[in-house]
């Protein structure tokens, strides 16, 4: 009985911790994805598009 109680404490412990690392990664990848939309490199790379289709 005692044997079952401390597996399933471990599973929990086990699970919540992987749930962590999940939830970590998924901010990790929005953040980065929102760093490079408004990064000024491609914001420049925008401008240079923009300008130049207004040239043309």
């Amino acid at each position: 009985m005692e044997a079952t109680a401390v597996i399933g404490a471990s599973l929990m412990i086990g699970s919540s911790i992987f749930m962590y690392i999940l939830a970590f990664l998924a901010v990790m990848a929005i953040g980065g994805y929102l760093t490079y939309r408004t990064s000024p490199k491609r914001k420049q790379r925008r401008e240079e598009r923009r300008n130049q289709d207004n040239l043309n």
